[in-house]
């Protein structure tokens, strides 16, 4: 008897050549080797990451590349990318900003209690009145650091010195007080900030954004007292 295999060999020969794919009583033949052959070698992707990563430790690379990498971080966090579009205030202005925000969704307490509806307007400074002023300044600009800090002075008012560029580090360093960057920007395109100095207080309901041109002082005169 013969096995199944050996059936279904010759089912499949003849399917074929019942299609006329070979001629009946054809057989395999051996066609031997055509062109060059060579055997198949693939290396090993991480034994190759160690090795070359070895290889740079021994010549110093690593440690250098590490070392130019910490220099670049620690130079961004000195000095952090200035946010674009913005110029000294020509001229005093001011407008009114409402700060309310449409809710996507239900906003509830973690015990279920309805805060906000999906749909309605929030106004967030019903429920967290804004208690610091904020004063938008370019850090590079001498002029308006001093007036930012004498104005906190002369109101008594505490207030938040947000950057748009400078060097907040070196200015915590000098003033032992708190400055803030807007990095990328964000706070400054949420109330179309393009001039400093500029000032955002809390009016009512709504915020008041208010540019005041500060002329460029004597570099004398711009030493600010701590």
């Amino acid at each position: 008897m013969r096995r199944p295999a050996a059936l279904l060999s010759m089912a499949v020969l003849a399917l074929l050549a019942i299609a006329g794919l070979i001629e009946p009583g054809a057989s395999a033949k051996d066609l031997g080797v055509r062109g060059a052959t060579w055997p198949v070698i693939e290396p090993d992707l991480l034994e190759e990451i160690e090795a070359r990563l070895a290889g740079m430790q021994r010549s110093g690379e690593l440690a250098r590349l590490e070392g130019e990498a910490r220099e670049r971080a620690w130079r961004k966090l000195e000095e952090p990318d200035p946010v674009p579009g913005f110029a000294p205030a020509r001229d005093h202005r001011s407008r009114l900003f409402d700060p309310s925000i449409a809710v996507a969704r239900d906003i509830r307490t973690p015990d279920g209690i309805l805060i906000a509806a999906a749909g309605a307007r929030v106004n967030p400074l019903e429920r967290l009145p804004l208690t610091r002023d904020l004063i938008f300044v370019d850090g590079r600009r001498p002029a308006e650091l001093a007036w930012a800090l004498a104005r906190e002075r002369e109101t008594g008012r505490p207030a938040k010195i947000v950057l748009l560029a400078g060097r907040p580090l070196d200015l915590m360093r000098r003033h032992r007080r708190p400055f803030f960057f807007d990095a990328g920007g964000r706070i400054a395109v949420r109330f179309a900030i393009a001039a400093t100095p500029t000032l955002i207080q809390q009016d009512g309901q709504a915020l008041r954004i208010t540019e005041f041109p500060v002329p460029d002082r004597d570099p004398v005169g711009t030493e600010e007292e701590d």
